[in-house]
């Protein structure tokens, strides 16, 4: 028991299965960016859409990666965050989009946003 309760204190709080901290990520060519926090996000591809995140779930059995349902009246995306180093970000992010009939897959970085 008091193994596991050492264990929970050294777990950094941003990686329970449920907490995200407020994130900034962006990627390149093309240019995005995507502002997460709490139940909100700001995604910026071709247009800016603000965005309620109703759905958060975890890899079946595992802390990471974390995927996020992004919705707002003209667009949506299925967003996945995994605690892997990105450069100097502590994360990797994939956005899974559409611009009407073309599904788009965007890659990018993640950092704790101030």
């Amino acid at each position: 028991m008091i193994r596991h309760i050492a264990f929970a204190v050294a777990m950094p709080l941003c990686a329970q299965a449920d907490t995200l901290p407020p994130l900034a990520c962006s990627g390149e060519a093309p240019d995005w960016t995507l502002n997460v926090a709490d139940d909100t996000a700001s995604f910026e591809f071709q247009r800016q859409s603000d965005m309620t995140i109703p759905h958060r779930t975890t890899a079946e059995g595992q802390d990471w990666p974390q995927a996020l349902t992004l919705i707002s009246r003209y667009d949506t995306a299925i967003v996945i965050i995994d605690q892997r180093q990105c450069g100097t970000a502590p994360y990797t992010v994939e956005v899974l989009t559409q611009r009407g009939e073309t599904p788009i897959l965007l890659t990018g970085c993640c950092a704790v946003a101030p």
